[in-house]
């Protein structure tokens, strides 16, 4: 199973024209940005933050793609995921072969004039940091390709030899009938269509995780079954296998958050009558804490300036077995107050603060504190497996209880058992 890339460290730009003045408009086209935009920026999918999605519909000339190409390259950190997506007429320079994709004035006897060079965005890919890089191509010919498209060389296979780019994937659609691509009165152009229905169904029995190289194997099944050119598929580095999205056949939830109780005939020694807190859950796995398990006073190194924020009992709790040598503050805020700095939330108000925070500036904003040692740690569909099992249940009890005066008492109380 393929780690999913950071979202946060990931950068997606995503091209599309769906009006020509001398080629046929493709209306789909405005609807594959918009639910690709709304599906990749969606936290149980992926979760691409708004400001890290590029959205460029009908963009005047290319010089204003390859400003939005070059920054988004730029921008991607450790851990991230490139994602360049482009929909429109794509078509053949008579003169040199390159690859044009075309822009709204984009004309077909002379594509160069005003459509944007492929390898502008080549260049600007291949000249990101990124570690994982996907490009996805799905261009509708405009009839007017050169000579060679007519050969036994397929429309996808003569695309994909031009977009090639070295430590990428590259999943190219490039039929030959522009009809047959957008279906008149389709809100998705046909292959666009196809991978927002895996990103949005999933796959049943596949991995928790979809690969590229998952995506376009069903992409390619789909359309071929439809009568339509078969989608390629170019990886370097194994560039196939890189997740691009949660599969949302899995189920997988995102319980960052929840309160987890502990099944009463579960018996593991860590979790045993306890009340979870989950702090962090993903594709990479989750993290948690146990709400049910004061552990004792605080310890003589913990700052005295935060002690009087610490909502009752003020001792310090057992969150876990894994790395006991460090706190973890849980902080629910007061309403209407504006989250202070070092502040990460985790539902609603609920969120944890840093040590280094300076303890004056968050008492105003402070309606519970709880301190924690150590954590709860599950890799990978771990927690899934947990939960399948009927070992922990989850529950839509609120995130007050973190802060129960009785936590001994908590995992009875919300067993219903007196």
């Amino acid at each position: 199973m393929g780690e999913l890339a950071d979202p946060r460290a990931s950068q997606v730009v995503l091209i599309g024209v769906a009006g020509y003045r001398h080629l046929d408009s493709l209306p789909a086209v405005a609807g594959n940005l918009e639910d690709l935009d709304t599906l990749l920026g969606d936290v149980d999918l992926w979760g691409v933050p708004p400001e890290n999605r590029a959205v460029l519909r009908d963009p005047p000339d290319a010089r204003t793609v390859g400003v939005a190409l070059r920054q988004s390259a730029s921008m991607v950190g450790d851990g991230g995921l490139l994602v360049v997506y482009y929909a429109g007429h794509g078509l053949i320079d008579p003169q040199d072969g390159a690859l044009i994709l075309a822009l709204p004035d984009c004309e077909p006897d002379v594509p160069h004039e005003a459509g944007l060079p492929y390898e502008w965005v080549r260049r600007a890919v291949a000249a990101s940091t990124a570690r994982r890089r996907v490009v996805i191509l799905d261009c509708c010919y405009a009839g007017r390709a050169s000579p060679e498209m007519a050969t036994a060389t397929t429309g996808t296979d003569a695309v994909a030899d031009r977009a090639e780019i070295d430590e990428t994937c590259l999943l190219v659609s490039a039929p030959r009938n522009r009809t047959a691509a957008a279906p008149v009165g389709q809100r998705h152009t046909a292959f666009t269509g196809e991978l927002i229905r895996v990103f949005t169904d999933g796959l049943i029995d596949g991995a928790a995780t979809l690969s590229v190289e998952e995506v376009w194997r069903e992409i390619r099944r789909a359309l071929m079954a439809r009568g339509y050119e078969r989608p390629e598929i170019r990886e370097r580095n194994s560039g196939g296998s890189i997740a691009i999205a949660r599969n949302a056949a899995v189920r997988l939830r995102n319980l960052t958050g929840s309160i987890l109780v502990a099944a009463r005939s579960f018996t593991d020694e860590d979790l045993r009558q306890s009340v979870v807190l989950v702090l962090r859950h993903d594709a990479t796995g989750a993290v948690g804490v146990r709400i049910t398990t004061p552990d004792g006073p605080l310890p003589d190194d913990f700052p005295l300036a935060w002690r009087r924020l610490l909502h009752d009992p003020a001792v310090l709790f057992d969150g876990g077995p894994v790395a006991r040598d460090g706190y973890i503050v849980v902080t629910m805020l007061r309403p209407g107050t504006v989250p202070p700095l070092r502040f990460t939330p985790v539902r609603d108000r609920l969120g944890t603060v840093a040590l280094s925070s300076l303890p004056q500036s968050l008492e105003p904003a402070v309606d519970g504190m709880r301190v924690f040692s150590g954590y709860l740690g599950w890799g990978p569909g771990e927690l899934e497996a947990y939960l399948d099992a009927g070992m922990l249940v989850t529950t839509s009890h609120s995130t007050r209880h973190v802060f129960s005066g009785r936590p001994r008492d908590l995992w009875h109380i919300l067993q219903g058992v007196r």
